[in-house]
């Protein structure tokens, strides 16, 4: 059916005489999301009606217009956002519940900002990378350790993984949250050298007022809804190295097809030599299909939870122990600028990190709802 499908698009693509024009690499469009035409399921949908005559011949050329490459077999690649759009519009616009949601004020919209673990094959990040990154103390019977990582959502609020703070139905001795650490090892986080050296010592710990982990999580296999908040007791004081994500908040965000994108994922989780890094890390790494996902977990026979999760990973590039709740995130166009949102929490994977099998994330898309409904002034 898949086949039928992508030459269907073929057709429809290739009919066109002006599609050598667009064949030149220097006037292909650019976009976050260029994926095969084959991955994005609304492009093969607007094509296939193309094909029936549901839409006008005139419509081939903003097909063509969203071309923005090709892939390795030759098929054309698109920008699979654009048909999105166009999905809306063909079906008459359905009403936002996210985008209208009465907490949707609580969420930044300065956030994400670009600047220029369970981290296998990863690189040292830059010191005001990633200001989002935050780590959970936890009280053991070692003495206060970090354990997990987490996300700076808004001044209140950390996103993070449910099984970091929950287990067996008991709420786990997390002390406080960690912002605007770089290098653990250090009171000092410095970077470059000489008069271009820059150092950080503005940490911030803030104790937790109230842990909510969602109410349908489940840490038995099929793991499920393995997302969580945690409100602060004290605002975050917004600074350079503390400052939030965004979230896939509008609809242009929720609907991208993740499937052949790559995101980048940062902690200070196990690395490559198996010691766990004090220094954050980061690493890209591309986005499974849920079929392929499906195919590395297929012991498990329900695989619900492939539904609101997602695979990502590659030989020797995965997150892994100690990463647990940090965040999946990929450039995205957020209100018409070029942000960094978070699309995942890094919720569990195979003993060996960065073998063949995938990591599985938290879709955060599939979540929006229930953090507007969690989080308050």
């Amino acid at each position: 059916m898949v086949m039928f499908k992508v030459l269907l698009c073929m057709f429809v693509l290739y009919s066109t005489e002006n599609l050598l024009t667009f064949a030149n690499p220097r006037k292909m469009r650019r976009c976050f999301d260029c994926v095969s035409i084959k991955s994005c399921e609304s492009a093969l949908t607007f094509a296939r009606q193309l094909y029936d005559g549901t839409l006008p011949s005139e419509k081939r050329n903003f097909m063509l217009n969203s071309m923005c490459g090709f892939d390795a077999q030759q098929l054309p690649k698109i920008c699979c956002s654009d048909f999105n759009v166009v999905r809306t519009e063909t079906r008459g616009a359905l009403p936002e519940s996210i985008e209208n949601h009465r907490n949707v004020g609580l969420l930044p919209s300065t956030c994400g900002d670009i600047e220029g673990s369970r981290i296998i094959g990863g690189e040292v990040a830059k010191l005001y990378e990633f200001p989002w990154m935050t780590l959970i103390i936890y009280n053991t019977s070692m003495g206060l350790d970090f354990r997990c990582g987490g996300s700076i959502i808004n001044t209140r609020y950390i996103l993070t993984a449910a099984h970091c703070v929950i287990h067996n139905g008991v709420y786990k001795k997390i002390v406080a949250v960690r912002i605007g650490e770089f290098d653990y090892s250090s009171d000092i986080d410095c970077q470059g050298h000489s008069i271009n050296q820059i150092c950080e010592t503005k940490i911030q710990d803030i104790d937790v007022e109230k842990i909510i982990p969602h109410e349908n999580f489940n840490e038995q296999f099929p793991i499920t809804a393995d997302i969580a908040l945690l409100r602060l007791k004290d605002p975050i004081i917004i600074q350079n190295n503390a400052a939030p994500i965004c979230l896939p908040l509008y609809n242009n965000l929720r609907d991208v097809h993740l499937a052949g994108l790559s995101g980048t994922v940062a902690g200070w989780g196990t690395t490559e030599n198996r010691t766990g890094s004090t220094v954050l890390m980061k690493v890209e790494i591309p986005i499974k299909s849920g079929e392929t996902c499906s195919s590395y977990y297929n012991k498990y026979e329900n695989q619900k939870r492939l539904e609101k999760a997602f695979c990502a990973g590659a030989i020797k590039k995965d997150s892994c122990s100690g990463d647990s709740g940090g965040p999946l995130m990929i450039e995205s166009d957020f209100n018409g600028s070029l942000r960094l949102v978070q699309y995942g929490v890094v919720s569990f994977g195979p003993s060996a990190c960065g073998s063949q099998y995938p990591g599985v994330y938290t879709d955060v898309s599939k979540y929006m709802d229930w953090i507007l409904d969690n989080i308050k002034e």
